[in-house]
């Protein structure tokens, strides 16, 4: 390697550029002329790994503001977090959908 770089860095950079933009993707299916459901399966994967990448990079960057080093303490923390915030993000989603669907009846 030319630059050693610290795990976390390593990660919190990997979290970053995790999430793909699917545009090119979408814009080569419209110009083929590709069914909408495959548009449709391709934004909804890309959106999903959006909000995964989000919540990874709020994971690490938690591990980056406390100082910590990498113990199997500190994994099993970050999962919990992950797992913690990725729960409570559906449920707000789920929440937020219902009472768009209720109110635009």
């Amino acid at each position: 390697w030319c630059y050693e770089m610290p795990l976390l860095y390593a990660l919190t950079f990997g979290a970053l550029i995790s999430a793909t933009d699917p545009v090119a993707v979408l814009s080569v299916f419209s110009s083929l002329g590709a069914k909408v459901d495959l548009n449709i399966v391709v934004f909804g994967e890309s959106v999903l790994n959006d909000a995964v990448a989000m919540v990874l990079y709020n994971t690490i960057s938690r591990f980056l503001d406390e100082g910590q080093d990498i113990t199997a303490g500190s994994v099993f923390k970050g999962i919990g977090i992950f797992v913690g915030i990725f729960i409570g993000s559906v449920a707000i989603g789920m929440l937020m959908g219902v009472a768009a669907a209720l109110t635009f009846r």
